[in-house]
């Protein structure tokens, strides 16, 4: 038992099973159905923590090379947009429209690295000005309007035989499945917690820092983008101001999951992890009376107290 709780990503899990538990036991009936522990609400809190914590897990690659990106929400807005745009007004297939969509991560994630690493500019600024120019491009490119993808998608229609409901919740294991073995098994991986844990010896170890964190940036526009079609599609419209605000959440399902801002430590399953336990959070606090914007003073309370006993540990190590 003390090695499992060693592992972060074992300590991570206890809290989202004591927070279900929780909910269930609070929101308890006196009578009929229960509000929170049924099928039902179990898929749809899986269906929009996907749309985090496929964007959660770039996140924590960014933040485990000791960087910051605080684009992806804009990045999930813009390719909703560009996706609508092709599908509904362009009159493209959905396949094609979902790959143009995956273009607007593309280019967030390569100009938010070469400002890091060519011009040198802190990843704060860098990815605040990509967050601002996506976020303002959807609205011009809209208007202030939306493209409806539901009015061209089929009624209940499925993915290879799976209800399109379940293929956010598959999109994300699988990809954080992926994730998770690049970066415990492959090189890329070793160094991109190399360089976070200490640049300038990963320098001197003859690692390409540069190309590591253009990979790392790249990675996680490439997922915010993903994000943006899953969004896309499950809500059924294209809108510029879809995803406002996710930076937060997204940022801190990576921190909840184990992700160091200080970089080198971190975790692609911790950061899922992450952002299911905010999902729980913000499907049960409105069923709550009086509760209903609890969620975001809880998930910012959350980001300190993790940070402050980071800090600490750090030290202490």
């Amino acid at each position: 038992m003390k090695r499992l709780w060693q592992i972060r990503e074992f300590s991570t899990l206890m809290i989202l099973v004591l927070e279900v538990a929780f909910f269930t036991w609070y929101l308890w009936p006196s009578g009929g159905g229960h509000p929170f522990l049924n099928v039902g609400n179990a898929l749809l809190i899986l269906k929009y923590s996907s749309i985090y914590g496929i964007a959660a897990i770039g996140a924590a690659i960014v933040i485990i090379t000791g960087g910051i990106d605080l684009a992806p929400g804009a990045v999930i807005g813009l390719t909703s947009v560009v996706t609508g745009y092709f599908f509904v007004q362009a009159e493209w297939s959905l396949t094609a429209s979902a790959f143009m969509g995956l273009m607007v991560g593309l280019s967030a994630g390569l100009i938010s690295s070469w400002l890091i690493v060519g011009v040198r500019l802190p990843p704060f600024i860098a990815t605040l000005g990509v967050m601002g120019i996506w976020r303002g491009a959807g609205y011009i490119i809209t208007e202030a309007r939306f493209y409806d993808l539901s009015a061209k998608l089929p009624r209940n229609w499925t993915v290879f035989g799976i209800s399109i409901d379940w293929v956010p919740p598959i999109v994300m294991v699988t990809l954080a499945g992926i994730f998770q073995v690049l970066m415990k098994r492959f090189q890329w991986g070793r160094a991109v917690f190399a360089v976070g844990g200490n640049e300038t010896a990963a320098l001197f170890s003859g690692l390409r820092v540069g190309m590591v964190k253009t990979t790392a940036y790249v990675a996680a526009g490439v997922l915010a983008s993903i994000s943006g079609v899953v969004l896309a599609i499950v809500q059924g419209q294209g809108k510029a101001d879809l995803a406002n605000g996710y930076e937060l959440d997204i940022i801190a399902s990576a921190v909840v999951g184990g992700a160091s801002l200080t970089g080198g430590r971190g975790s692609v399953a911790g950061a899922v992890l992450g952002a299911l336990i905010f999902g729980v959070l913000r499907n049960a606090l409105p069923q709550i009376p009086g509760a209903t914007f609890y969620d975001r003073v809880i998930v910012g309370l959350a980001v300190i107290v993790i940070v402050v006993m980071d800090q600490v540990l750090v030290r202490r190590g």
